[in-house]
């Protein structure tokens, strides 16, 4: 064979070549441009901080919350001048027995609490998140009541980092699973409003390992966590227009949510 005859066929195979790679960047391209068109962020929620809150509207989260699960959200802290709670579940009475995620104003942190049994477990953020016009990922999960115990722990995760964590040596011990569930305010004495922007909150039933808070956080692009494992409540707010009375959950669990005192609550201020 010669030398002119190999060149060409060298030349033919590098353009076939070429051409099933273009074609394979084309299509790889594709889909990534419909999984982001798929996924809308355009709508968060303004709470004012004086009497805008969520609540679910009818039944629980599940028991399994009693000892294990996550909660994933997205905030924007306004001018705190008080506590703000972000998000809470309580047993149907008394307060020995809670979860929650709040603006502590008195330490200048976002604050997760992990109350069972009477005992609080705290977890705490980093200084200088209110007011910073910056939207941030903040993420809360416990183990509690396992045979190891070195997996009975609180942590808190900030924008994909893990902040601090905290040992949990009690147990949820009142007879009624986590039941109400609010976002905004404290449920338990009717204070505490958040005053700031919330989007994209979902409730799992398993603990999120640090890989998967760092994959949802997404370098500070919410995206679809619909098919994630263990959701059992899924909020990312897009089906809301003015006038609107309740929240749908997008996790097809029909944990439905309640707007409190505000029918044009929604922003187009996104992550």
């Amino acid at each position: 064979m010669g030398i002119g005859k190999v060149s060409s066929l060298a030349a033919a195979s590098i353009a076939k070549v070429n051409s099933i790679a273009k074609a394979s960047i084309n299509k790889i391209n594709a889909v990534t441009a419909s999984f982001a068109a798929a996924f809308a962020d355009d709508i968060s929620f303004d709470l004012d901080g004086t009497n805008d809150y969520l609540s679910l509207n009818s039944g629980s989260f599940g028991g399994s919350l009693e000892t294990t699960g996550s909660v994933s959200m997205w905030v924007k802290l306004d001018s705190m001048s008080a506590n703000g709670v972000m998000w809470q579940i309580t047993a149907e009475e008394g307060t020995d027995n809670q979860l929650f995620i709040l603006w502590h104003n008195a330490s200048g942190v976002i604050r997760g609490n992990v109350r069972l049994g009477g005992t609080s477990n705290l977890v705490d953020s980093g200084a200088g998140l209110e007011n910073d016009g910056s939207w941030h990922h903040v993420v809360m999960t416990w183990n509690s009541g396992q045979k190891t115990t070195s997996l009975n722990r609180a942590r808190l995760y900030i924008d994909g980092s893990q902040t601090d964590i905290d040992v949990i040596g009690n147990t949820w011990n009142d007879a009624s699973p986590p039941a109400i569930g609010v976002f905004g305010r404290n449920n338990i004495q009717s204070n505490a409003y958040f005053n700031g922007h919330i989007n994209d909150m979902a409730i799992f039933s398993d603990v999120l390992s640090a890989s998967e808070v760092t994959a949802i956080y997404n370098s500070g692009s919410p995206k679809d966590e619909s098919s994630h494992s263990g959701l059992l409540a899924y909020y990312t707010l897009e089906d809301y227009t003015d006038g609107d009375t309740s929240v749908t959950d997008d996790s097809g669990n029909s944990k439905t949510l309640t707007i409190n005192n505000n029918t044009n609550i929604d922003s187009s201020d996104t992550p």
